[in-house]
């Protein structure tokens, strides 16, 4: 279908569905587009579960591809409002005043959906500005920039509408979809790490945009806010708020303790927000690893001097060790199929893949992963995670260490 956007008015297209921009000038995100001759870079393509909002500064000609005319509405005004605007404003007016102790690090923390929008929206327009800028995943169970289970920092180049633009630069294999138990603690050390490496790899960088999950309404969720925030330790928090909701106000009275702190509490419900359901999350979840795992096949590598270990959490020294598991105790329980992270000697990851047999007679571990020959005589510690996964990605269950 064809459909003409006043100058002023917004789409809101909801996945999945093309887009071509014909004639015009929109935004998306902070993204400004215009027609070009490769069709290709006038493209949007909106995933499903998703929903994209396409803002005409000028009037507009747009080709839509998409399965339910429902999935497209006219609104008579910018779905970003003034309240994103301030904020982005000040953001990047901190950012240039932190010059020399940058990078700044900013926070968007929340239950409601918007939160990632709003780190889209952040990034384009500190990107604009001619800015460094890198986006931070702590969100094991939404990654946006590899699989579930993980942890992923990478670097902004350019102004981005998917997060498939953004360079994925250093992961972390958590090997749960959710922070619990140690996985809490264990989580907020790998983020303060991944930010770590990645500015010593990166001293340009001016601002680090760190995107959380919603766990946030259980005594164990404002443990875990409150654990991540002050190990983190971000300059500036931005807070969809919720009066209603007294675990969010437990957070933000924590992280209003650091005087050197600024936060902002977004108070205004944005009803152009998509919040996804539950079983919208499971899918793409589910997608996410079958599009990764259909690459892989069954290798065999010999046991050698491989050891198994489980990440757990010192609270005395208050860091992350490596626990040696007995692969003799391992053969007892349920662990077909979990998912690993193999790794080198010093603990670097070399991929990921699914745990299927571990032979201790015959002395070899039989494992679904696309490892080339090097990168096998390169594993020598095998780190378990607790998800346990079909080769098409669906849920099997858990292993329990």
């Amino acid at each position: 279908m064809i459909k003409d956007l006043k100058k002023g008015h917004s789409l809101l297209i909801r996945g999945p569905t093309r887009v071509i921009l014909l004639e015009g000038k929109i935004e998306v995100f902070g993204k400004t587009l215009v027609p070009k001759k490769n069709e290709k870079e006038n493209t949007i393509i909106i995933p499903s579960a998703n929903n994209y909002p396409l803002y005409a500064l000028e009037p507009s000609k747009l080709e839509i591809f998409t399965g339910n005319k429902d999935n497209v509405e006219i609104i008579e005004e910018n779905t970003i409002n003034n309240e994103w605007v301030k904020i982005k404003d000040s953001i990047i007016s901190a950012i240039r005043k932190n010059e020399p102790n940058k990078p700044l690090k900013v926070m968007v923390l929340g239950i409601s959906s918007g939160k990632t929008t709003l780190i889209k929206f952040l990034a384009n327009n500190i990107v604009n500005e001619g800015l460094k800028a890198a986006f931070l995943d702590s969100d094991l169970g939404q990654q946006l920039l590899y699989l579930p289970t993980t942890l992923n920092i990478g670097n902004i180049k350019e102004c981005i509408i998917s997060s498939a633009e953004i360079d994925t630069d250093e992961t972390v294999f958590i090997g749960s979809t959710f922070p619990k138990a140690n996985f809490k603690f264990i989580v907020s050390h790998s983020c303060k790490n991944l930010i770590k490496n990645y500015v010593e790899r990166h001293k340009d960088t001016d601002v680090i945009l760190i995107d959380s999950d919603g766990w946030i309404k259980t005594e164990a969720g404002v443990i875990y806010k409150n654990f991540f925030i002050d190990t983190v330790d971000p300059d500036i928090l931005v807070v969809f708020h919720d009066d209603s909701i007294e675990e969010l106000k437990e957070i933000e009275k924590n992280a209003s303790k650091s005087k050197k702190r600024k936060i902002f509490l977004l108070k205004e419900h944005n009803e152009f927000f998509y919040e996804k359901d539950k079983e919208e999350r499971r899918f793409l979840r589910q997608s996410q690893f079958a599009k990764v795992l259909e690459n892989y096949r069954k290798i065999s590598i010999p046991l050698d001097d491989i050891i198994f270990i489980k990440n757990d959490y010192d609270d005395e020294k208050d860091e992350i060790i490596e626990v040696k598991i007995n692969p003799n105790n391992l053969i007892n329980l349920p662990y077909h199929y979990v998912i690993i992270s193999l790794l080198t000697e010093d603990s670097k990851m070399i991929k990921i893949g699914l745990l299927f047999v571990i032979n201790l007679e015959k002395k070899y571990i039989l494992l679904f992963s696309d490892l080339n020959f090097k990168e096998q005589s390169k594993v020598k510690k095998i780190l378990l995670g607790s998800l346990r996964l079909s080769t098409k990605g669906n849920h099997q269950g858990y292993l329990y260490l």
